[in-house]
């Protein structure tokens, strides 16, 4: 009974997981965690005396790992972040703890439920495909994604069909299954798919080559071939139709993020905090008209987040339970199942991809390698828990239950409070949704940056109390979060908004011009942030001040517009008619470098930066002919 419940929760979570976002959805993110803190408790407590358990070699390296990366998030700038983090990980874990508790069991309804998420996947992407999507996603968001997580089910079937005792109806059922995924893989032309299919059907190969017959060999070359090729088949096609002038910028951003490992090689960026560092490793691009438009949250590559976030050692921690397990399984080739060779081709899928793809980002994926992992991993207890270690195991599942439990339950209540809450004043009846996801959730800045930006609204009809309000919640927010550009300006903006209403002093003036220069310390490469400033020092009076902020806007982006119009303005209104040809000429410049008739922003950053405001053109040229005349 114990190893049916067992298997069924298994294959909850990985379907479940398949949905909403690759799983990254709030509601399916609740139901996966969920689902595994509920199995926790059971069979740590209720049905303690499973038959098998993780190997302890793999085991003690993964752990090492996860208590680095504890460490690592106590010393976190934004503890949420951090926090979300060590919640993936530990439901990876539990997960793979579940699923090496009974791996024949587990073997015996894996297949079929592999070969129904595939088909429906495979088929999902096609059928975009046919609907006019450049590249289906399915239910997964990033054609990528979906992509590894149908290759990895494509080799685990693979592994059934090549075992003898099969009947034929299940390995013609399994075969078909295997044909639609390879159709989402080649619709999706993902080139980290075609790298991992390389890797997985050459571990397949390596595991079942020698009990294989002459004929059955010929026709493994034969699949395989058509397997890779296809995919990279779609690889050429998606390129061939797709001018991407961004298809190799990956090795770029590979090579910029290992600047947090070289800054920082003991514990990294810290879980969960490389989107805020990664502003200051952005790297220009000098065939573009904005050199920092592109930008980049993750490493693109989980073999590098795991040094460039969590530090070298507990990279090596994470390798050491790899080499161990590789290790193990090497010695017992001759005995794995034909499940588990399809499970380790399906695992080394994976880890190649992950070395060119941020596969992490995606539940579905890092949770059905779970599931392989303990498949692989699950060791037959040489005798029962002794019943100090049931007690042992009784508590990590407490622990297990506060973290995928009530800490999951309270995010998703806070999440779900201010769901479609739009920024800035709220009425009285979404104001009271927004203080209800505070309490539930206080650790989130974003929530104290709502607050903050209720408080102070469009600043024309607050008072000094709504200031106060406004200054402690985005405060506040700095303090959760103090290495976040974006906090400590959303901070600058409530000062700002101070000084050119209710506060028109220098000191309040200053503290804004303060916290921009703060801001732009953290994003060097976000020239939003300066020009944001100038245009605040113009209407505050600093003319010097937005002079200087405007120089360092393009100091940043050399080829934008808007930057070049504050300038100009700031230069009329610090020197008059002196400066007119200076200014004119600016004008001038922007124009030329502002966006052709009909040409469309290709992202808020470049509407930002080359927009011209045809009305502050004109109204330049009026100051610039009055200051001309005698």
């Amino acid at each position: 009974m114990s190893a049916a419940m067992r298997a069924f929760v298994v294959l909850a979570v990985v379907g479940v997981a398949t949905l909403g976002e690759g799983g990254a959805a709030a509601s399916s993110l609740l139901v996966q965690h969920l689902l595994l803190a509920a199995a926790c408790l059971a069979f740590a407590v209720v049905f303690p005396a499973a038959a098998y358990a993780p190997s302890r070699g793999p085991s003690a390296a993964w752990l090492s790992f996860a208590v680095l990366a504890a460490a690592g998030a106590i010393a976190a700038p934004y503890a949420y972040a951090a926090w979300l983090v060590l919640v993936e990980i530990v439901a990876f874990g539990t997960l793979v703890w579940l699923a090496s508790g009974d791996p024949p069991a587990l073997l015996r309804v894996l297949p079929p439920a592999f070969a129904l998420l595939a088909s429906a996947h495979g088929l999902a992407a096609v059928v975009q495909k046919l609907s006019g999507s450049p590249r289906p996603a399915s239910t997964f968001l990033n054609p990528n994604h979906l992509a590894a997580w149908l290759a990895g089910a494509a080799l685990f079937l693979a592994g059934s069909i090549s075992s003898k005792s099969a009947p034929i109806r299940v390995r013609c059922v399994h075969g078909m299954a295997v044909a639609l995924a390879l159709a989402g893989i080649f619709v999706t032309g993902s080139r980290g798919a075609a790298v991992g299919l390389v890797a997985g059907v050459g571990t397949l190969f390596a595991v079942t080559w020698g009990g294989l017959s002459p004929k059955a060999r010929r026709f493994m070359l034969a699949g395989a071939a058509v397997v890779v090729l296809g995919a990279a088949a779609g690889v050429a096609v998606r390129f061939r139709g797709d001018d991407d002038p961004y298809r190799f910028h990956r090795t770029r951003i590979w090579a910029a993020s290992l600047r947090a490992a070289v800054n920082s090689p003991l514990l990294g960026s810290r879980p969960g905090q490389f989107a805020s560092a990664a502003p200051n490793l952005n790297f220009p691009l000098d065939d573009t008209p904005l050199r920092f438009e592109r930008s980049f949250t993750t490493p693109h590559s989980d073999v590098l987040r795991a040094v460039c976030e969590f530090g070298f050692p507990a990279a090596l921690g994470a390798l050491a339970a790899v080499v161990l397990a590789a290790r193990e399984l090497f010695r017992r080739r001759g005995e794995l199942a034909d499940g588990e060779r399809g499970a380790l081709a399906a695992l080394c899928c994976l880890a190649a991809q992950a070395c060119v793809d941020d596969l992490t980002t995606r539940p579905a994926i890092t949770l059905v390698g779970a599931v392989f992992a303990g498949l692989l991993i699950g060791r037959r207890r040489p005798s029962p828990p002794a019943p100090l270690a049931r007690i042992n195991a009784a508590a990590v599942a407490v622990l297990v239950v506060l973290t995928l439990g009530v800490g999951e339950i309270a995010g998703f209540v806070s999440w779900n409070a201010v769901r479609g809450l739009p920024r800035g004043r709220l009425d009285p009846q979404r104001f009271a949704r927004l203080r209800r996801s505070l309490a539930w959730n206080p650790m989130q800045a974003d929530g104290w940056r709502r607050l903050a930006e209720h408080f102070m609204g469009d600043g024309r009809a607050w008072q000094a109390s709504d200031y106060a309000a406004a200054r402690e919640a985005a405060e506040h927010a700095r303090r959760l979060e103090p290495a976040d550009a974006y906090v400590v300006r959303a901070a600058a903006r409530v000062e700002a908004t101070a000084s050119l209403t209710i506060l028109p002093f220098e000191a309040t003036r200053e503290r804004a011009a303060e916290l921009y220069d703060e801001a732009l310390l953290l994003a060097r490469t976000d020239a939003t942030i300066p020009l944001e400033a100038a245009r605040f020092l113009l209407q505050a009076g600093d003319a010097p001040g937005a002079r200087r902020a405007a120089r360092r806007a393009l100091e940043v982006e050399p080829r934008s517009a808007s930057p070049r119009l504050v300038l100009a303005q700031a230069i009329l209104r610090q020197e008059g008619a002196a400066g007119a040809a200076q200014a004119r000429g600016l004008i001038d410049e922007a124009l030329s470098l502002a966006p052709r008739a009909g040409e469309v922003p290709t992202s808020t950053y470049d509407a930002a930066l080359r927009a011209v405001d045809p009305k502050l053109v004109e109204a330049l040229g009026r100051e610039l002919d009055g200051s001309a005349a005698p």
